[in-house]
């Protein structure tokens, strides 16, 4: 194996391909955009990841974007996305990746334009396995390469492998002691078997939306549905193994795209899909063949246009939802992108004003999570009250606290048992959250702050507050997090937010507090 550096025309060649993998023109595929020479790892080529990691972002099943530091972001051919470890995780990490079917691998290329806040957190030694006989057993083939930093490394196979699964191990990284980085993962080459006639698609399939199910007209024509927010799926172009349709849910209003690529066994698909017609941004779609004979579909063809008419359900009117998301500070709207959930449905709501508005299934309850850039993150519970139900409208405000020194955050839902330090279970989530923000602003220190009602003794109330917080930071460094980033301070119950005058205040006086000393 050879490391080779780009000429210009090389350059040039290698930038346009990477151009022409993000347009999705209205039938496409990659597959067909680049016959004879295919990033076999791509999410839109039907790869699936079948072994990862610790891996720093676990990603959302119901976005439409891939989250970068996750482990997609090594196969979504985005040179801003990428994957990165978990925290406290240590070399070696190892990635087992099914092709959609047997390939021939000419060329590895490995993007290390790593962030470069954090000093050597770039792979640096890697190995590459091959196999055909399943994730597990069978690899051979394997060949080291030694990367370097900020670079496109590209490796030409000088002796093509054929494989169906691509192990990658990270074996070292340039030296950092907490955290290992890689941008892109890509492995080129072609079909083994050039043609080949795809296995039927009808049938039930589980997927990482709930059940899909795909039925042909009487001319033969594919489409589908499926449960989440009553989805409707229509076939635009079928090239080799690979799928594209547009989609439409009539539940929420929301509208948009696929590209599914099926195994060679028939059993599963995999793809992207996205909203609207942005192809720049898309999530992943996975889906494994659960039964032959398909659901009944609200989109089904029928003759009798009377049945049509007599099965028509008078629908009700949708609750409308209308939240601000206001800067705690300066009262100021801050737009951009929050999520909407309910017991059975999500919804994904853009506002370019800071007003997000949302038709939704009336509901008694919905939860509002916000994770908006410089804020820290919120979720929300918030009731819908029967006369807001009846009139079909509500309307809720969400205080976000910056993030900038010397602003003081409530950390909701930190929870301790009466009189006691140790943290419940329901505590863990948002401790979790707290590390996240901490990880993404790698020079954030804060000073964490416990606080109690005015029941008992004040000296124990003092003694109390301070075991608290220390709790909270042991729990932050045992996930990673520098034991030089967290001060902490026990007040007892000097400072209350609230009246002592009954539980239902009292409550509110025992909380923690974090203060950012410094970003």
């Amino acid at each position: 194996m050879r490391l080779f550096f780009f000429t210009l025309q090389q350059t040039t060649d290698f930038m346009v391909r990477r151009f022409l993998g993000f347009l999705f023109f209205t039938s496409i595929s990659l597959h067909a955009a680049f016959s004879g020479n295919i990033n076999t790892i791509a999410l839109k080529n039907g790869c699936r990841v079948v072994q990862k990691p610790p891996t720093f972002f676990t990603p959302s099943a119901y976005t439409a974007k891939i989250d970068g530091w996750s482990v997609y972001g090594l196969q979504d051919q985005s040179e801003t996305n990428g994957w990165c470890s978990g925290a406290a995780s240590k070399i070696p990490y190892v990635f087992v990746f099914e092709l959609s079917e047997d390939y021939i691998i000419n060329k590895l290329v490995l993007n290390t334009f790593c962030q470069k806040e954090y000093k050597a957190i770039s792979a640096k030694d890697i190995k590459v396995e091959y196999s055909t006989t399943s994730a597990k057993a069978g690899f051979a083939s394997a060949s080291t390469y030694l990367l370097e930093e900020n670079k496109i490394n590209v490796f030409d196979i000088t002796a093509p492998v054929k494989a169906r699964w691509i192990k990658l191990t990270v074996l070292s990284n340039f030296g950092n002691p907490q955290w290992t980085e890689l941008m892109e993962f890509e492995a080129w080459g072609d079909f083994v078997n050039p043609t080949v006639i795809p296995q039927s698609m009808v049938g039930v399939w589980n997927s990482n939306f709930d059940w899909v199910s795909f039925n042909k007209t009487s001319t033969g024509t594919l489409y589908g549905c499926y449960k989440w927010a009553s989805g409707e799926l229509y076939l635009k172009n079928i090239s080799r193994k690979t799928y594209s349709f547009t989609w439409k849910q009539k539940d929420d209003g929301q509208s948009g795209w696929c590209v599914l690529v099926m195994n060679k066994e028939g059993t599963r698909l995999c793809g992207v899909w996205g909203l609207n017609s942005d192809t720049t941004k898309f999530g992943y779609w996975e889906f494994s063949k659960t039964q032959s004979t398909p659901y009944a579909c609200s989109n089904d063809v029928v003759a009798n246009t009377d049945a049509i008419a007599k099965a028509a359900i008078k629908k009700e009117p949708l609750l409308n939802v209308m939240i601000e998301v206001q800067d705690k500070g300066t009262s100021k709207a801050i737009p951009g992108d929050i999520e909407l959930y309910t017991t059975s449905k999500f919804y994904k709501v853009p506002s370019g004003d800071g007003m997000y508005t949302a038709d939704i299934n009336k509901v008694s309850l919905i939860i509002v999570k916000t994770a908006l850039p410089n804020y820290y993150p919120t979720t929300d519970t918030f009731a819908i009250t029967p006369e807001e139900q009846k009139a079909f409208y509500a309307t809720r405000v969400i205080q976000l606290s910056k993030l900038m020194a010397g602003n003081t955050i409530l950390l909701h839902d930190l929870l301790f048992n009466r009189t006691s330090s140790e943290l419940l279970s329901s505590t863990i989530g948002p401790l979790d959250q707290l590390v996240k923000v901490l990880n993404q602003y790698p020079n954030m220190y804060i000073e964490l702050s416990g606080h109690t009602d005015n029941q008992g003794d004040a000296k124990k109330n003092q003694q109390l507050s301070e075991k608290r917080v220390e709790a909270v930071k042991e729990y932050l460094v045992s996930k990673g997090i520098g034991e030089e980033r967290i001060k902490t301070v026990g007040y007892g119950q000097k400072y209350p937010i609230a009246s002592n005058d009954s539980e239902q205040t009292r409550k509110l006086n025992r909380r923690v507090e974090m203060r950012i000393i410094k970003m």
